[in-house]
């Protein structure tokens, strides 16, 4: 039964991208991470994280992002607020732009035997450099609604996961709608108590926009404790 529940609930988040279908245009690009997390005090703790990601069909760098985050668990650890700093060095086609990121977030996670699911809202704001373009909305604000459920095997270092993402655009006070679905499907493989390999899709899925667009990612990331 257990395994039944955990392929249900991966087909329905990997299919949740099909409502845009009919986006116009398709690109595919591949994401290479790593990232570090320690423990401050009990509950208190901190990560760094770096990342890659290509695009264009693979050949073309798209952004270049390191991230610094702080987070808090309470109540045996079911619950989580988190704060992030994101720099972003963004490629324009005929420039590199910088981006600046802040974000804070509240998750809510709960364990059934194997499985465990969590719901993460998080508010995020972008400042972009506008030395040498000019945006409209500066910063552009979301608040991203994610619903994930991972599942851990018994005595193995495997940990299946996937994961529905909704970007709600908060910036246009006339147009607050979804503009965008990620999800995500992985494998987590446990190397050790301290390291461990990610192997994932994901899909970008623009929805309710002019000239939505899908992009597909291949990515890996390594993590260490």
């Amino acid at each position: 039964m257990n395994r039944i529940i955990v392929i249900l609930s991966f087909v329905v988040l990997i299919c949740l991208p099909c409502i845009s279908l009919q986006a116009q245009t398709t690109d595919f690009g591949a994401i290479v991470g790593a990232g570090y997390s320690g423990k401050i005090v009990k509950g208190f703790g901190y990560s760094v994280e770096g990342e890659v990601k290509t695009g264009g069909n693979f050949i073309e760098f798209n952004r270049f992002k390191v991230s610094g985050g702080l987070g808090y668990s309470f109540w045996k650890s079911r619950f989580k607020v988190s704060a992030d700093f994101d720099y972003i060095l963004k490629n324009r086609e005929t420039y590199l732009e910088n981006r600046y990121r802040v974000s804070g977030g509240l998750t809510y996670s709960e364990k059934i035997r194997n499985f465990k699911l969590s719901l993460r809202s998080k508010y995020q704001a972008s400042f972009y450099d506008e030395s040498r373009a000019y945006h409209k909305f500066n910063p552009k604000t979301y608040i991203r609604n994610r619903f994930e459920v991972s599942y851990s095997f018994f005595s193995k270092p495997v940990k299946l996961y996937a994961s529905a993402e909704m970007f709600i655009r908060m910036y246009k006070p006339d147009a607050r709608f979804i503009d965008e679905v990620r999800t995500v499907a992985g494998v987590n493989y446990r190397l050790n108590k301290n390291n461990s390999l990610d192997f994932y899709l994901r899909a970008d899925n623009e929805v309710q926009v002019k000239n939505p667009a899908n992009i597909y990612y291949i990515g890996v990331g390594y993590s260490f404790k």
